[in-house]
């Protein structure tokens, strides 16, 4: 006999499924889902993050994401990503530390 493994929807998803069903059949027939989705995905996601920003970091050829309080916390946590990656791929860390140059902050 098979058994159904249930669909695992992300958090927005379900978030945004209790939302749609407690609305009024008027308001779900003027409305578009699809849009009202897509917008529903963006403001959770700005509402689960409201403490941090996105800091992007260039370290040599890599381009570096990370989300942190303010700079310097992403700094720090942009070296470790750095490290990391390095070592997946058998390289070592530069010696004196890495060069971030800061390319972009997002101010969510």
């Amino acid at each position: 006999m098979l058994m159904r493994i249930p669909k695992r929807t992300p958090d927005a998803e379900t978030a945004f499924n209790d939302w749609w069903a407690a609305q009024s059949g008027n308001f779900k027939t003027r409305s578009d889902k699809d849009d009202l989705l897509r917008g529903f995905k963006g403001g959770f996601a700005a509402g689960r993050r409201s403490k941090v920003r996105r800091f992007s970091f260039a370290a040599g050829k890599m381009k570096i994401t990370v989300w942190a309080a303010n700079q310097k916390v992403a700094k720090a946590r942009a070296s470790t990503e750095a490290d990391r990656r390095a070592r997946a791929i058998g390289v070592s860390s530069p010696k004196a530390g890495w060069t971030l140059r800061l390319i972009g902050d997002a101010g969510l």
